[in-house]
């Protein structure tokens, strides 16, 4: 596409009343972005110019690309939409928005728990080389890109705002470092805070880059249960995480399971959706003090403290060992000294 056409058809999507849907009426009526242009006021058009070439040189500034239906940069999975998007602004790698993908959203209210699994969610998906997408909300979104990243693997972001403005404020270098090791995705120019209509909208955008969806927890009202629609709506697979029936922060997410979404309680139920089957190192038989130590988790013993007593070690060789358990893998320690299994092993 020349750099004329490219600016003419940005122009357009700028003039007002020209959203996605009326901006491919125009192009097809008039036979191309620069002809639809002469159907309005010259002045408008003038204006409307004149912020395109601003925009582009402001993306020429951020190393981002100002990509149209057609470009070979435009991700391939927002095809699927009715209304396709006319611009999408990218910053970062903007291949990963062409890989296998898998959505992550939920609350921005998420309780400890739900955001505990959605990094271990996303760190598996990461790990078996899919790319993880949410929206970079707080909460789950947040926890979702975390995981992908930690996990040396892919992760795209999709704002509700222009690439350029840090929202929520409290992500800036989380969206700064996605930017660097993933991809920044936005229908919404550059400099723009958005509104309240844009953060819905970009839902459609994350469940048409995603093949599978799967919602964390979500309330009544939760934006991802947009995310969780659409994708229904697109023939995309849905999943949810099943969650305690007081908690409000899973009203929603429930509810998706008793509309038919997939259960997802281990992060294996979500990669057989792709069917994916994680390889897995064969533990080793535990003696001694480990075994001891074991055995009393299994019975179901979680504190560090009470799981000594039960193992009959003192306090100092019940932590050597739980120690040499969490160095292998098989169990992990929170900061508040609760102990959890991670794999099943035998004991010696």
């Amino acid at each position: 596409m020349s750099e004329r056409a490219r600016r003419d058809a940005l122009a357009l999507s700028l003039i007002a009343g020209v959203g996605a849907t009326e901006h491919a009426r125009r192009v097809q009526g008039a036979g191309s972005a620069t002809n639809a242009l002469r159907t309005f006021a010259e002045s408008a058009v003038v204006d409307a110019c004149a912020s395109a070439d601003a925009l582009l040189a402001r993306a020429r500034e951020l190393g981002a690309l100002c990509a149209l239906p057609g470009d070979a940069p435009y991700p391939p999975g927002l095809h699927a939409l009715r209304a396709l998007p006319p611009v999408i602004w990218m910053q970062g790698t903007p291949a990963l928005a062409a890989q296998r993908s898998v959505a992550i959203v939920g609350t921005r209210t998420a309780s400890p728990g739900g955001l505990r699994f959605a990094r271990e969610l996303a760190e598996a998906c990461a790990g078996a080389g899919l790319c993880v997408v949410s929206g970079l909300a707080r909460g789950i979104d947040g926890a979702a890109h975390l995981g992908a990243l930690e996990a040396r693997g892919s992760t795209v972001a999709v704002l509700g705002t222009g690439l350029d403005i840090p929202y929520p404020p409290q992500h800036r270098a989380l969206q700064s470092r996605i930017a660097q090791e993933g991809l920044l995705l936005s229908e919404v120019s550059l400099g723009e805070r958005g509104h309240a209509g844009t953060f819905p909208q970009r839902n459609r955008i994350i469940a048409a880059l995603a093949e599978v969806t799967v919602v964390v927890e979500a309330g009544r009202e939760s934006g991802a249960l947009i995310t969780a629609r659409v994708a229904h709506e697109l023939d995309r697979t849905v999943c949810a995480v099943p969650g305690s029936v007081h908690a409000p922060e899973c009203i929603g997410s429930n509810a998706l399971i008793q509309s038919g979404a997939q259960v997802i309680c281990t992060p294996d139920d979500l990669l057989r959706e792709f069917q994916i089957e994680r390889e897995r190192a064969t533990p080793p038989a535990l003696e001694g003090d480990a075994a001891a130590c074991w055995h009393a988790l299994q019975q179901g013993t979680t504190d560090v403290g009470a799981l000594a007593v039960r193992a009959g070690l003192d306090i100092r060789r019940a932590n050597i060992a739980l120690a040499a358990l969490e160095l292998h893998g098989l169990l992990e320690i929170d900061a508040g000294g609760t102990v959890r299994p991670l794999v099943s092993v035998g004991v010696g």
